[in-house]
Order: structure tokens, then sequence, then C-alpha cells
């Protein structure tokens, strides 16, 4: 089995990698011999999606993106992987720029089906996913000492969502201002790992 965890902080070893860390531990305490790719976005070469469409475009597109960086080996490894974890810091009470970025240069991973009227008119369509039905985690990790995240939560919940990806859980965790400084959450830390269990046993596959 393989799990990818998809890190959206600048900042290794920070917050947000910390508790992804966790997350992995705690699927690792269910199913031993995971296999495990970490994704550390801002470390890979990602440009920015250009949004020509032309992967899905007209259908069925070419299916790969114009853009020759890291991501058409990463999506080819997003196809054989079981189970994700997406994580993300609080930027601007949002997602993280690199984040956002990666989750639209994932398009490729969409098949879409348009419907045409007799004069030839679009009038509707459909699309599917190369990775449906997949479980998810979400890790957020903001500075904020009060809850500040709901878009953060809900521009990744939307976003995998149109993945089909399943979500199976999240942890936000607030008031880490400091890097590092979630280590020291015990309850945070407990959460995180409870995740991971939790996204073995969802995924069929925890013992």
């Amino acid at each position: 089995m393989k799990l990818m965890a998809i890190v959206g902080s600048p900042r290794k070893g920070g917050n947000t990698d910390i508790l992804i860390d966790q997350v992995i531990a705690g699927c690792k305490s269910k199913v031993p011999d995971l296999e495990v790719e970490k994704i550390q976005v801002t470390e890979r070469d990602i440009r920015y999606c250009q949004g020509c469409l032309a992967c899905n475009f007209p259908p069925p597109g070419t299916g790969k993106c114009t853009i020759k960086d890291d991501m058409a080996e990463i999506l080819e490894s997003m196809k054989k992987t079981d189970f994700f974890i997406f994580g993300s810091p609080n930027h601007m009470r949002t997602v993280s720029a690199p984040l956002l970025n990666f989750l639209a240069r994932m398009m490729p991973l969409f098949d879409f089906k348009i419907e045409y009227d007799e004069k030839g008119e679009m009038i509707g369509g459909s699309s599917s996913s190369k990775i449906k039905g997949k479980k998810v985690a979400l890790v957020i990790s903001q500075g904020d000492p009060f809850f500040t995240s709901a878009l953060v939560h809900e521009v990744l919940e939307r976003n995998l969502r149109d993945y089909n990806l399943r979500r199976v859980g999240d942890i936000i965790s607030i008031d880490n201002m400091e890097k590092g400084v979630v280590a020291k959450r015990d309850e945070d830390m407990k959460k995180a790992f409870d995740l991971g269990v939790k996204l073995a046993f969802w995924t069929g596959v925890g013992v």
C-alpha cells in the first residue's frame, strides 16, 4: 500500500510538516510496511498553471500538461497511490499559494465529457477523476490563537471533492506562531496520530 503526503508549507520542519509526519506515524502504526511518498511542494519544480486547459479541452484533451516540470511524474505517482494527506498552513486565511497551484496542476487527472445540442452548442457535461474514491486526510496549521481557518478548510475540501477523493477526517491546529511549536502540543499531536490510524482503517488496510 502507498500513501502520498503533500506538504503545502514553504517551511520544512514547520508545524504543518510536523503534523503531517504525525499522521504518517499513525498510518504506519497500523500498516508497518506502508510505502510513503512525501511531496514538499516548494522543493519541487512545479510551475504556475497557465489555465490553457489543453489537458482536458476539447475533450478528451491531451491528458497531459503543456508545462514540462516535475508535476507529470507526480501525477503518475498519484494514480498509483492508495490514499493521501494534504496539508497547508493558513496563509491570508486560505491555503498556501504553492498548494493552491498544486491543486490546479492536478487538472490532467480529470476526464471530461461534454453534451452538445443538435446545433453543436455545449449544453452540459460531466467529469470523472483518475484518482476517484481514494481516501484523504486534511492537515491545517494556523498562527492565530482563535479559529480563522474556515476558508482554508473549505478550499481544500471542495477541491479534493472535485477530484472525487473521500475525506476521512482532518486536524486544524491553532496558535502556532513559532516554528515547530506544535510538537509541544500533546493533544494536537495525538489528534494527528489518531487521524493517521483512522485513515489506515477507512482505507481498509488497518490491522
